[in-house]
C-alpha cells in the first residue's frame, strides 16, 4: 500500500494554496524532525533556511553511523522528495534545537517550519537510536517531568510569545508526548496561537498530568493517530481520541511512519486496534500498574546501567562491537545487587501473569484445562 513518500510523488506538486495542509502534511513534518541538520538550519529564529536550499546543502552519505535512526534512508528520500516538490520546497526552516545530555537524561531536538499557506508547524524529534533517549522515554512512566519535556516547553515560551502565524505543534513517537505536553503547559498567550496539535504514535503521561486542567484545556486541540497494533501510542495514560490507522507491517514495525497506509490525503483508517495489539497493551499496562514510582525508577536505572557498561552511545554502536559489549553488560547483570535482581524477576513475574490474563479477558469462555499456566507458580516452584 501506499506511505507518505508516495503522497509527495502524487500530490507533491499541488501548493496549500489549493489544498490545504492535512494529517498526512503533518506526519511528514513529524517524520522530517529526525533529520540531523545542524549547520545547515540556523539556531536564531531570525535567520531562515529555505527547505530547497537546506537539502543543496544536506550530505547523506556524510551523516555519522550513530545518527542514523531506523528509518534513516527513507528519512534521506523523504528529504529529497520535499525538497523537489511545489508544496514543501518554499517551507523556511528556522530554530532548529538539538541536545543530548547524559547527566540529565535528555535527548531533545526540535524544528520550526514556516509554511507558504502563513501557518507555523513545530516539530518535536522522537526517540533517536541513544540509550539516553530510550532511558528518558521510560523515565515518562514515574518523573513528574522529563529534561526533554521540559525543554519543549520552554522552546514554545522563548520563542512564540509575539509570534504573528497560527501554529500547530507535532511530533512523531516521543515527538508527540511532547508536543501535547508543551502546548499543554507553555504560557497561556502562546497557547492561544496554538490551533492544532498533531500526536503520530505518542505515548502517554502520568494520570497526574492526564487529570490536570492544564492538559484538559489543550484536549479538544490535539488530534492523536496510531497504528492498528500500537505499542508505544497506548502506553500510559491519555484522554484524546485516536484515529487509528491501518499499516503494512505487523507488530512494533507498525510504530514506523512509513509503514502507515495512506490513500489521498488521509490516512486509510482501521475498525480498530488488533486483537494482539489489544493483548499487548493490556499486558504491558497491567505490568506498570504494579510497580510504584521507585520500583519504576530502580528498574529502569537497573536495566539501563547495564546497557551503558558497554560503553557505547547507541544500540547501533553495541551491536557494531558485540565482542567488547556484550561481555561487558554481562558482567553488569552479574553484579546486580540482590534487591535489583529480585525487582527484575518481580518485573518478569508481572508480564507473565499480566499476559495470561490479557488472554483470558479476551476469551471468558475458555475452560480451565484450555487456559495457559500460571507461569509465576511454575517459576516459583523452580
Amino acid at each position: 500500500m501506499a506511505n507518505i513518500l508516495d503522497y509527495l510523488d502524487w500530490r507533491g506538486d499541488i501548493p496549500f494554496s489549493v489544498d490545504p495542509f492535512n494529517e498526512i502534511d503533518g506526519l511528514i513534518l513529524a517524520e522530517f524532525g529526525y533529520m540531523p541538520l545542524e549547520g545547515i538550519v540556523p539556531r536564531d529564529f531570525t535567520i531562515r533556511q529555505d527547505l530547497h536550499g537546506a537539502w543543496e546543502r544536506f550530505e547523506c552519505d556524510s551523516v555519522a553511523d550513530k545518527m542514523r535512526i531506523m528509518s534513516f534512508e527513507q528519512d534521506c528520500e523523504l528529504f529529497r522528495k520535499m525538497a523537489g516538490s511545489r508544496r514543501f520546497s518554499r517551507t523556511q526552516l528556522t530554530g532548529y534545537v538539538t541536545r543530548i545530555d547524559t547527566e540529565s537524561q535528555t535527548q531533545f531536538s526540535a524544528l520550526t517550519c514556516l509554511l507558504e499557506d502563513g501557518t507555523t508547524y513545530v516539530s518535536f524529534r522522537g526517540t533517536d537510536g541513544t540509550i539516553v533517549g530510550w532511558k528518558e522515554d521510560m523515565n515518562l512512566s514515574y518523573m513528574q517531568e522529563t529534561g526533554s519535556q521540559s525543554d519543549a516547553r520552554a522552546y514554545l515560551n522563548d520563542h512564540f510569545r509575539q509570534h504573528p502565524r497560527p501554529i500547530r505543534v507535532g511530533g512523531h513517537s516521543k515527538g508527540g508526548n511532547l508536543a501535547v505536553y508543551a502546548a499543554a503547559f507553555c504560557e497561556a498567550d502562546v497557547r492561544s496561537r496554538i490551533t492544532m496539535v498533531q500526536s503520530y504514535d505518542g505515548p502517554g503521561f502520568r494520570e497526574e498530568i492526564v487529570e490536570s486542567p492544564e492538559y484538559r484545556a489543550v484536549l479538544y486541540k490535539v488530534c492523536s493517530y496510531i497504528p492498528e497494533s500500537s505499542v508505544v501510542g497506548m502506553l500510559l495514560n491519555q484522554l484524546a481520541e485516536h484515529t487509528i490507522v491501518k499499516s503494512s507491517a505487523s507488530g512494533i514495525m507498525q510504530h514506523l511512519a512509513y509503514n502507515w497506509e495512506v490513500l489521498g490525503r488521509h490516512f486509510v483508517e482501521a475498525d480498530g486496534l488488533s486483537k494482539s495489539g489489544s493483548l499487548l497493551n493490556k499486558a504491558l499496562s497491567g505490568f506498570i500498574s504494579q510497580l510504584d514510582d521507585q520500583e519504576r525508577q530502580q528498574l529502569i536505572e537497573s536495566f539501563f546501567g547495564v546497557l551503558e557498561a558497554s560503553e557505547a552511545d547507541t544500540f547501533r554502536e553495541i551491536n557494531q562491537s558485540k565482542r567488547t559489549s556484550y561481555p561487558a553488560m554481562l558482567r553488569a547483570i552479574r553484579n546486580l545487587t540482590p534487591e535489583q535482581q529480585k525487582l527484575f524477576k518481580k518485573s518478569l513475574f508481572s508480564i507473565a501473569r499480566s499476559s495470561k490474563d490479557a488472554v483470558l479477558s479476551e476469551n471468558t469462555d475458555l475452560k480451565t484445562y484450555d487456559r495457559p499456566p500460571d507461569l509465576t507458580e511454575t517459576a516459583a516452584q523452580s
